[in-house]
């Protein structure tokens, strides 16, 4: 299992995360202090010299009153009653002790916050926005010790001011989310054509070996990668092995077909040699010889014949090209000659056919199923069986036998051409050791996969998965 540590689009997350941070705090820590400690939004202008108006009135009602509340009330909205502010008077506490009209109780509720607290202890005057309201002042009032006053009036908060009455839980949360989308978008463009490479790779693994990242066709569901330089690179140099490799393993099987072609010739001679010599021949201490003799070329044209075959299956199939068909119509005979044989056989054959269609190379199809099925008779005891099934989009063919099975370190090669296992060497039952790799090879040809297992009753269990259509 991948340590989540390790991960690279978590490495990704977390280095975009640490730097966006160290960013953010490398400017917001100094600009709060200096927030803090000056006085950038003083008041200027036409409003301070209103508040200073205001103040010296104020006062001058203040004084003349001797602060007497009904006629001290009376006397400061008269004042105030042109004023394009509203206006209210506190003391050391925060109390109102004077007002022109009702302060809406959000507002009140705010007089209690740090905002409000350093906006109080200002010794020159300033503005700030709460709750959607202009507040301007203070204004200490002389002949009032420690009452303070304050205009005010609703207005729309500036951006600054939204952001300065966010708690630091909102403003972390938004940082996150801001974060997490931006980190998410880093790592979907870093990880989307990564995946599509490896999925290349894995494509190439299961023997698609022609595969290709076409990023300069308009049709094609990578251009959208031939933006990335690197990427688009990337992209050409795979094709170009792929490419290589394709060519390679081309011009393999063409050497191949050519030698097996070159070696029937000679064979075929030898074989003519030996029925001549077998005629004229009077010895009859010769004849075993010259059975031995024919037994091996016999062998050996068989071993050329399944050369053959599996270097010209690919070129076969081409020629033929692909055909959407039912399971039922692909493997229906097969079945069907494969009951008849398993009666003459004693051997007990069951089978399923699931409905599905594939596009496949039929003839490398069939010849793939039938064999596994032929080898699962060759090593059956009692029982043959094959399944069927449809799985996430793929159609699964099962073929199990009840044989003496296959050691569990053997089962990853017994797909390598000649290879055959220690029991298939000394058993009449032993064969070519080329059945199962032209099965891997007609299997690759149509897209699937194959995987081995042993059984439960103790025989081989062979998979092959094929894309349904």
């Amino acid at each position: 299992m991948l340590n989540p540590v390790r991960s690279f689009n978590l490495k990704v997350l977390g280095w975009f995360w640490l730097t966006l941070l160290v960013s953010v705090l490398s400017i917001a820590v100094p600009a709060f202090v200096i927030n803090q400690i000056s006085d950038s939004n003083q008041l200027h202008g036409k409003d301070r010299q209103i508040l200073e108006k205001v103040t010296a009135r104020f006062d001058t009602i203040i004084a003349h009153t001797q602060q007497d509340g009904r006629s001290l009330a009376r006397a400061l909205k008269g004042a105030g009653r042109r004023l394009p502010f509203n206006w209210f008077i506190v003391d050391d506490d925060f109390t109102v002790v004077a007002q022109n009209t009702s302060l809406r109780k959000p507002l009140l509720a705010r007089f209690d916050s740090r905002r409000f607290w350093y906006f109080m202890q200002s010794e020159q005057p300033r503005e700030i926005n709460l709750e959607w309201t202009r507040l301007i002042g203070p204004a200490p009032l002389s002949s009032a010790p420690g009452w303070k006053l304050v205009l005010w009036r609703p207005e729309r908060p500036k951006p600054l001011d939204l952001f300065r009455s966010m708690p630091w839980w909102g403003i972390a949360g938004v940082f996150l989310l801001v974060t997490s989308f931006m980190s998410w978008l880093l790592v979907r463009s870093i990880a989307q054509p990564l995946n599509r490479l490896g999925d290349a790779f894995n494509a190439v693994g299961r023997g698609q070996v022609s595969h290709t990242i076409d990023i300069s066709g308009a049709q094609s569901k990578d251009k959208r990668f031939s933006v990335n330089a690197q990427f688009a690179r990337l992209f050409t140099q795979f094709n170009d092995m792929t490419a290589r490799i394709t060519a390679l393993i081309q011009n393999q099987k063409r050497q191949s077909a050519d030698i097996s072609h070159e070696l029937r010739t000679p064979l075929t001679r030898l074989q003519m040699t030996l029925a001549l010599v077998r005629k004229k021949a009077s010895d009859e201490q010769i004849m075993p010889l010259l059975a031995r003799a024919e037994k091996e070329s016999e062998l050996l044209n068989l071993h050329i014949q399944r050369l053959c075959e599996l270097t010209t299956l690919e070129a076969r199939a081409i020629q033929e090209g692909r055909q959407t068909t039912s399971l039922q119509a692909a493997l229906g005979e097969l079945c069907d000659d494969a009951a008849f044989e398993a009666r003459a056989m004693k051997i007990n054959w069951q089978h399923t056919l699931v409905n599905a269609r594939l596009n496949i190379y039929e003839e490398p199809f069939v010849t793939a199923i039938e064999n596994v099925v032929r080898n699962a008779f060759k090593y059956a005891r009692t029982a043959v069986e094959l399944r069927s099934d449809k799985v996430d989009g793929n159609v699964v063919v099962l073929i199990c036998d009840d044989g003496p099975g296959v050691a569990a370190d053997e089962l990853v090669k017994l797909t390598q051409a000649f290879y055959r296992t220690d029991s298939a060497r000394h058993s009449d039952t032993g064969g070519l050791g080329l059945g199962l790799a032209i099965v891997a090879e007609a299997v690759r040809l149509n897209g699937g996969e194959i995987t081995f297992s042993q059984a439960e009753q103790g025989g081989l269990c062979v998979k092959l998965l094929f894309p349904a259509a």
